[in-house]
């Protein structure tokens, strides 16, 4: 198991280093370096984990200190920050498909670490000193008042979206495992290696020509705008029988969740369904935006 640690502290000026170091495996001699990062006056608490999952993101994201195209298989992640791995619970994530984060600021900086890279282990460790086989030169990074997000390419709408931690336990539970109602919630027992299929394969659907756009049922559609706001957008993709639901979020366009169509309670305006023996087609429809 490879393994990529992580501490955090302040310095002069409201900066903060992150020491880091990354092993192929547990015993080998680590390429290490630092980071110095400068968070935006916006963000007046929990500046110390934001600046570690920011210097998270540039290691997994930008650097790709993990190997390029590779999500959390097989990765330990160790950190100085327990605000950082209380969003992280994998226990909260599978049961309620959110983590235990004491800010929402943490838990929304840290979504790209509950999503796509789900499968790692993140734990609270101690720093400690290794002889090196290299070290890379310092780097300076800025977090602004946004939180940078990882996202999926949308081929359909052109955008780029950021799958929610909700929407991937949706689809693991909905679609994934085809579980009912009265069990997808509970994923505790599901290996975590799901959600890294989840992810590939939500990045392939994304950009599947089976992909349509979706009007449902008004009385469906009113639930989700509720819920989600007047923004919502419906996708359906049949082959897995999967209608997603997007909304604009603070920061972009989100995948907020994923239901599952069901011949016998159609939600679509034009969906067959069955009444008995005998397949119908209902006729819904919306107003157009």
């Amino acid at each position: 198991m490879s393994v990529l640690a992580v501490s955090t502290d302040p310095v002069e000026g409201g900066d903060f280093i992150t020491r880091w170091k990354w092993k192929t495996n547990p015993n080998s001699r680590p390429i290490q370096g630092s980071l110095r990062v400068s968070v935006n006056e916006v963000h007046a608490s929990d500046r110390a984990a934001l600046a570690e999952i920011h210097a998270l993101h540039y290691l997994l994201e930008v650097r790709e200190i993990h190997g390029e195209n590779r999500l959390g298989t097989d990765m330990r992640v160790c950190l100085s920050s327990s605000a950082v791995r209380k969003a992280l619970l994998k226990g909260s994530l599978k049961v309620h498909g959110t983590g235990k984060a004491e800010s929402a600021a943490v838990g929304a900086a840290a979504t790209f670490l509950a999503t796509k890279y789900f499968e790692a282990t993140y734990e609270v460790q101690r720093w400690k000193d290794e002889e090196p086989k290299a070290v890379e030169r310092e780097m300076h990074l800025s977090l602004g008042p946004r939180f940078p997000r990882v996202e999926l390419q949308c081929g359909l709408l052109n955008r780029p979206v950021q799958i929610t931690r909700h929407a991937m336990h949706r689809w693991v539970g909905r679609i994934s495992e085809g579980l009912d109602r009265y069990s997808e919630n509970d994923l505790s027992k599901i290996p975590d290696a799901r959600w890294t299929k989840a992810w590939r394969t939500l990045a392939g659907v994304l950009n599947h020509k089976g992909l349509l756009r979706a009007d449902l049922l008004p009385e469906v559609a009113r639930k989700y705008q509720q819920r989600y706001g007047m923004s919502c957008v419906y996708l359906h993709f049949s082959d897995a029988m999967a209608v997603f639901v997007l909304a604009d979020g603070p920061q972009g366009l989100d995948l907020v969740t994923v239901t599952k169509t069901n011949p016998h309670t159609p939600i679509l305006s034009q969906q067959r369904f069955m009444v008995g023996q005998q397949i119908k087609t209902s006729r819904g429809t919306i107003d157009t935006p």
